[in-house]
This record gives C-alpha cells, structure tokens and sequence, in this order.
C-alpha cells in the first residue's frame, strides 16, 4: 500500500504540457539538425557552391529528390523555424483539451502574434 499522494488534476495536466512541449521540441531539433548535417554531407561530396537562398518546401523537397544540398538546408531551417509552431498550436490544443479556456486563449494569441509576425516579415 503506498502513501505517496496521488497528483492533482493541475499537475497531471502540468505534466502533459511539459511532455508535450519537450517531445515536440526534442523531435524538431533532431529532425532540422538531421537535415542540415545531411546538406552538409551531401554539399562536401559534391563539391558544389552553397546556396544563395531558402527555397519553398515543394522546391526543396525536388531538391532532395535530387540530391541537391539546398534542398537538405532549405527543410532543415523550415523544420527549425516551425518547431516553436507546432509547440504553441500543440499547447493550445492540450489547454482546450483539458477545459483551460484562460490558457487556450493566451495560447492562440500567441500562435496568431507569431503567424502574423512570420507572414508580415514576408518569410
């Protein structure tokens, strides 16, 4: 029989929040850091220049196709920007979730203040 207290409702849904976040964050940094090693690979065995710019994710996903090192840098940098996204978008989702209309609405401003940042700065 064990006299350990059981957790309440907050820390349960605390401790989701914070599974949640880390998981998203662990796998958006080894997914961009993946690609950008690969770029790199592929950049050193080719020989080529590097890339003067970012290109879209349909150029980019061609370029891998192809085995063009811009394509690797292109998506390793969009995985990068996106990952603290998809934490907020996730964040708001666990919030809504758990009935937390206060912290699902924070969330959302701030998902919506970092979407209108990224589309105004013309990225």
């Amino acid at each position: 029989m064990s006299l350990a207290p059981r957790p309440t409702l907050v820390e349960v849904e605390t401790s989701g929040v914070n599974h949640l976040v880390h998981r998203v964050l662990f796998v958006g940094l080894i997914l961009s850091a993946t690609l950008l090693v690969l770029g790199l690979i592929v950049w050193l065995a080719r020989g080529s220049t590097l890339p003067p710019r970012v290109s879209g994710p349909a150029r980019a996903i061609r370029d891998i196709a192809s085995l063009q090192p811009a394509g690797f840098f292109s998506l390793g940098l969009l995985a990068l920007i996106l990952t603290p996204f998809v934490r907020v978008a996730g964040s708001t989702v666990v919030f809504l979730r758990a009935h937390d209309g206060r912290y699902a609405l924070i969330t959302a401003i701030v998902l919506a203040i970092m979407i209108a940042s990224l589309w105004l700065g013309g990225a």
